[in-house]
C-alpha cells in the first residue's frame, strides 16, 4: 500500500523513529518481529496491502504530537484511525486512477519537500541516518512526495470542479425550491419573555442543602405572588446574572432553556409566577412577561448569501461523495482485519 504516506509521516514522528532503529519501510526484508505493526495487514487494495503501521502513520498526520494521544478519548481516536484508513484507501484508488494522466511534478518541488522534511531533524542528526534507521532510502522517499503531489493535485482539480458545478447549481430558483420543500427549517420557534430568580443549591450538599434553597425559594414564590415587584425580589434573592436586571432573561426560544423551565412555562399565563423549578443549579423562580407564536419565515426574509453558502456546500459533499463512491465501485477493497 502507499508507501509514501508512511513515510511522509516522518515529519511527525521523527522523534519516534530516532528512538526505533527496527522500523523499517513496507516491503522490504526488514528486522521486523512478527505481528509488528508492518506486517498487520488491516485491509488491502487491489491486492496491495495497509498495514497497521500505515494507519498509524496516517493517524499522527492528524494528531502530529504523539503526547496529544492521552487528551483524545477512545472513541474519538477510533472515529480518528477510521477516517484514516478510509483516506489511505481512497488515494491508493486515486492514484492508480490517474496511472494515464498523471499531474506533472517537477524535480524542484520534490527538492523542496525534501528540504521540508530536513528542517523536521532534530539537532546533531541528519536526514540521511533517520532513513537509514528507518529502512528507507532518498529515491522512496522521493517517489513517495512524487505520489503524494499527484494525488493532492488530482482530488484539488476535482474539488475545483465540484465547487464549481455547486455554485452553478445553487441558483435563486434552487434555493426557492429547497425552501418551499423545506418550511419547517425556516420556521421561527415560539418565544418566551422570561424573569428569574434562581436560589443555588450545591450539587453535592445533600438534602439539608437542598431542603434548604426549597424553603428559601418558596418563601420568595410567596412574595412574588403575594404582589410584591419580581424585579425587586429578583435583585434581592437572585443569585445567578441576571438579578442585577431585575432577573430579566430577555427573550428565548423554546428549547433554549432548561427542560424543567420549559415545561412549567408551557403551563403558565403571562403574568403568572412559577413555584419553584428544580435544576441543576437549584431551585429556579421564573415569572412569564410575554409570548411570541411560532412564525413562518417568508422566502424574502432569508439571508440568501447564508443559505446559498450552506446549499453550495450540500451540493460539494453530495459530488464528491458520489465520486469517491464511483471510483471505489471501481476497486477491490478488502477488510483484513479489525484496525485495534
Amino acid at each position: 500500500m502507499f508507501d509514501f504516506l508512511k513515510r511522509m509521516a516522518l515529519v511527525s514522528v521523527f522523534a519516534a523513529l530516532l528512538f526505533q532503529p527496527s522500523l523499517a519501510a513496507e516491503q522490504k526484508p526488514a528486522k521486523k518481529l512478527p505481528s509488528s505493526p508492518a506486517e498487520m495487514v488491516v485491509a488491502r487494495v487491489n491486492g496491495r496491502n495497509i498495514t497497521k503501521e500505515n494507519v498509524d502513520s496516517a493517524t499522527n498526520n492528524v494528531l502530529p504530537q504523539l503526547a496529544f494521544h492521552s487528551f483524545v478519548s477512545d472513541e474519538k481516536l477510533k472515529t480518528i484511525r477510521k477516517n484514516a484508513l478510509e483516506t489511505l484507501i481512497n488515494n491508493e484508488i486515486i492514484y492508480k486512477m490517474t496511472k494515464d494522466s498523471k499531474p506533472e511534478v517537477k524535480d524542484k518541488e520534490i527538492d523542496a519537500k525534501v528540504e521540508e522534511l530536513r528542517k523536521k531533524v532534530p539537532q546533531g542528526e541528519t536526514l540521511e541516518k533517520v532513513l537509514q534507521r528507518s529502512n528507507v532510502t532518498m529515491a522512496e522517499i522521493r517517489e513517495d512526495f512524487r505520489k503524494s503531489l499527484v494525488v493532492e493535485r488530482t482530488t484539488k482539480k476535482k474539488a475545483e470542479e465540484f465547487k464549481k458545478k455547486a455554485a452553478d447549481t445553487v441558483t435563486e430558483a434552487y434555493m426557492k425550491d429547497y425552501y418551499q420543500k423545506n418550511l419547517q427549517k425556516f420556521k421561527e420557534p415560539e418565544q418566551v419573555h422570561l424573569r428569574s430568580i434562581l436560589i443555588k443549591a450545591d450539587p453535592a450538599g445533600g438534602q439539608r442543602v437542598w431542603g434548604e434553597a426549597l424553603k428559601k425559594a418558596q418563601d420568595v414564590v410567596k412574595h412574588a405572588k403575594g404582589g410584591e415587584d419580581f424585579a425587586k425580589l429578583a435583585q434581592k434573592y437572585s443569585e445567578d446574572p441576571f438579578a442585577k436586571d431585575g432577573g430579566d432573561m430577555g427573550w428565548a426560544h423554546k428549547g433554549s432553556l432548561f427542560t424543567e423551565i420549559d415545561d412549567a412555562v408551557a403551563k403558565m399565563n403571562i403574568g403568572e409566577v412559577s413555584d419553584p423549578v428544580m435544576t441543576l443549579y437549584g431551585y429556579h423562580i421564573v415569572k412569564l412577561e410575554g409570548k411570541k407564536p411560532s412564525v413562518q419565515r417568508k422566502f424574502d426574509e432569508l439571508n440568501k448569501a447564508t443559505l446559498k453558502k450552506e446549499l453550495e456546500a450540500k451540493e460539494f459533499k453530495g459530488l464528491w461523495d458520489g465520486w469517491v463512491k464511483e471510483i471505489r465501485s471501481t476497486a477491490k477493497i478488502e477488510y483484513v482485519q479489525a484496525d485495534n
